[in-house]
């Protein structure tokens, strides 16, 4: 494949990521939010993420094979659809408030959102055929998926502050103290019109996404073309041998996805009501903190590119893994808002600009017609574990608050060091077997 036709599919997928990445960032942004603003207790708060978790966990193994066996662009587009119509019915599902309704249609969200994402996550690893321009994709495509987690919250707080501001709907209330039911009823409907309208446009945002979809001349390389494209990859030295090796390090890198999912599960959204609710942050203060934290995590994307080409994937994702304990420390020590907002960002950028080197190290070893199933498996892992430690952390964080962010993600150095050295361990034993081999042919010449 000519580089100008090979540089034009990857700014495709990356573009279509991007915008993905724009519906999905204001998705996290906006929904906590407005299920604090509903009143729901931490364990429903939990539960709505973990349901869905459990949910894709049990169709992300089937989705990802689906990827490998047709046209990736296609299953995007079904994904696209899918979460447009989710958000249509959370939407619908918000105005009688049950809650039911409302984790069924976010589940379905977390569904369609990851075949979306498999496909296009898949698709780029097959047109990109060394290590090196894997890791630069994917350090390209992280960077413009969290400049989208910059712009989503900072557009969702300006229009739900703006939103509340409009006073015509109450102020008719504001000198009849004697009916001080209907003004507080009042205004509650009309902030919570606010976060609906928005959702209800982030439906119409995906529906448009997947209308261009269909335009745009995504590529649709095949695995076999992926197959003969891929240079220098590590899972090429085992196929043709034995393929034992690359199932082992599928091994690895689900006991690490799963390990870090459970930890997250327990952390991660809690970290989020912390702010917000024990530091009574508004919305327009967590868009900011958000935004920041988001551009943390893009511009540590971009370093990611010169880190590995120094130390090399696997050491700076060691690096990064282990400082992510440190920095969730930081979260429960600090006095103030402003200081829990610094290592909030820290600890995001840490956790999360890792993704590119992780994608590279992680699809050198999938052969491009496992790709999509070895996602949906290790994704699988993640989700179902995450959703386990969601549950099981609405009950520790009511306990400890803060101190659960450092004691949990403590997994994350744990994890990461399970597929590094499974991979030193087989790649060892691959030298080893080859220097074997040419001390018997030696003999045999002698």
């Amino acid at each position: 494949m000519p580089n100008k036709i090979r540089g034009s599919n990857i700014g495709t997928i990356i573009f279509f990521r991007t915008l993905i990445g724009l519906s999905n960032r204001m998705i996290r942004y906006v929904i906590p939010l407005f299920i604090i603003f509903l009143d729901w207790d931490n364990f429903y708060y939990g539960l709505i993420f973990s349901v869905s978790g459990y949910l894709a966990t049990g169709v992300i193994f089937g989705l990802g094979y689906i990827t490998d066996v047709k046209k990736r662009k296609y299953t995007m587009i079904v994904g696209l659809g899918m979460a447009s119509l989710s958000m249509f019915l959370f939407y619908l599902s918000s105005f009688s408030e049950i809650k039911g309704w409302m984790i069924a249609a976010y589940s379905l969200f977390g569904v369609s959102g990851s075949l979306a994402q498999i496909s296009l996550t898949t698709l780029l690893a097959d047109v990109t055929p060394t290590k090196g321009e894997k890791t630069r994709s994917f350090s390209l495509m992280a960077f413009f998926w969290n400049i989208a987690g910059v712009v989503a919250p900072l557009l969702g707080g300006f229009f739900l502050t703006l939103f509340s501001q409009k006073q015509p709907v109450y102020l008719r209330f504001v000198h009849q103290p004697n009916n001080l039911f209907q003004f507080s009823n009042s205004f509650y409907l009309q902030l919570k019109s606010g976060y609906m309208l928005l959702i209800l446009m982030i439906a119409i945002f995906l529906l448009i996404t997947m209308l261009l979809a269909f335009k745009f001349p995504i590529p649709d390389t095949t695995k076999d073309e992926a197959k003969e494209l891929a240079v220098g990859e590590d899972w090429k030295q085992y196929e043709s041998k034995s393929k034992k090796p690359i199932g082992i390090q599928l091994i690895g890198f689900f006991a690490c996805e799963a390990i870090i999912g459970f930890t997250s599960g327990i952390a991660i959204p809690f970290i989020r009501l912390y702010i917000i609710d024990e530091l009574n942050t508004t919305d327009i203060q967590w868009a900011y903190i958000l935004a920041i934290s988001n551009l943390g995590i893009a511009l540590g994307s971009l370093l990611i590119l010169p880190l590995s080409k120094k130390i090399g994937n696997e050491r700076v994702l060691a690096i990064l893994h282990f400082l992510v304990p440190a920095l969730a420390l930081g979260i429960a020590l600090a006095p103030t808002l402003l200081i829990v907002s610094v290592f909030f960002v820290l600890r995001s950028s840490a956790a999360n600009m890792s993704r590119p080197a992780w994608n590279s190290f992680f699809y050198s070893w999938m052969p491009p017609k496992y790709r999509g199933s070895s996602t949906g498996l290790v994704s699988a892992g993640r989700r179902l574990s995450r959703s386990l430690g969601t549950w099981i952390g609405s009950y520790i964080y009511t306990a400890l608050l803060a101190w659960t962010f450092p004691i949990a993600t403590l997994g994350y150095p744990v994890a990461i060091m399970i597929p590094i050295l499974m991979q030193l361990f087989l790649k060892k034993k691959n030298t080893s077997d080859k220097e074997h081999d040419i001390v018997i042919q030696n003999g045999e010449r002698i």
